[in-house]
């Protein structure tokens, strides 16, 4: 418990957003190529990517960061619904958390919760999840780092949070109160047919140099940050699947369902490993 108390303090005094900003510049390097080659195979093996799913070979990438944020090949997975009132994994990686959000509150982990209003900064859309769900996944260094739609509807509105980039990963979430609710994050909104508004929160963390949106150039973590609202430039409909944005390394993702008639699958556990495209749940009924 003290080491753990040390370590924490020690994240505190870090500065996580110039290390993470200085971190993503050294990932962009590219370098001769077969040494570039080495360094991105040494890393999936490291890491324990699976190699065979990527649209390339790691040695084929000219830059850490590029396959960090390398595409799957096709048919690596399988979006297994597509109907409007089934929601899918929008990622790869692993359930921390899920359940309903009652008075505004979420779980973050055993014993810890923060509120919903500090995770969307917004009281008009904190009041529209009340009562409905989320979910939190979490995206190791090994996962493909690229986010997805978990149901078609329409992409109508784009928060940006500035925020710290404190760690997201098992030891932070634990130990670090409203983790969610104080790293920056990038919120993408949509309006669906049968599930209501449906919040896709892509948490930044250490490390994770920028997050980039699928249809605008924005990105994260630059270096004049401010809080910022706005609309896509042109009407953007999603199917079950589309891409959405992508991490520069690893974070979490927090899904938060309006419709509170929403069920999450009753075998899915804490700690269960799911895939882009796997089945999360549905309307009851």
């Amino acid at each position: 418990m003290v080491m753990e108390k040390m370590a924490v303090k020690m994240l505190e005094r870090l500065p996580k957003n110039l290390v993470s900003r200085a971190f993503g510049v050294v990932s962009d390097v590219e370098l001769p190529r077969p040494v570039q080659q080495v360094v991105n195979r040494s890393f999936a093996e490291l890491a324990g990517i699976n190699m065979a799913e990527g649209e390339h070979g790691p040695g084929q990438y000219d830059s850490l960061n590029a396959y960090f944020t390398r595409r799957l090949r096709a048919g690596a997975r399988h979006i297994e619904s597509d109907q409007p009132d089934t929601l899918v994994s929008p990622v790869d990686g692993r359930i921390g958390a899920f359940g309903n959000i009652n008075a505004g509150t979420l779980l973050q982990a055993k014993g810890r919760t923060y509120r919903l209003l500090d995770l969307v900064d917004s009281a008009e859309r904190a009041e529209a999840f009340d009562g409905g769900s989320f979910m939190t996944i979490y995206l190791s260094p090994r996962d493909y780092h690229r986010i997805h739609a978990p149901v078609a509807g329409q992409v109508d509105e784009v928060s940006y949070i500035p925020g710290y980039l404190f760690p997201v990963n098992p030891f932070a979430v634990r130990n670090i109160d409203e983790l969610f609710a104080v790293n920056e994050r990038l919120i993408s909104y949509l309006e669906t047919e049968k599930l209501g508004r449906i919040g896709v929160v892509k948490v930044g963390a250490t490390c994770v140099g920028r997050i980039g949106l699928a249809f605008d150039g924005f990105e994260t973590n630059g270096t004049f940050r401010r809080r910022e609202d706005f609309t896509p430039r042109e009407e953007l409909h999603v199917d079950h699947g589309d891409e959405l944005g992508v991490f520069n390394l690893g974070s979490t993702v927090i899904l938060l369902i309006s419709e509170p008639d929403f069920r999450f699958r009753e075998d899915l556990r804490f700690g269960d490993v799911v895939r882009l495209g796997q089945s999360l749940g549905a309307l009851k009924g």
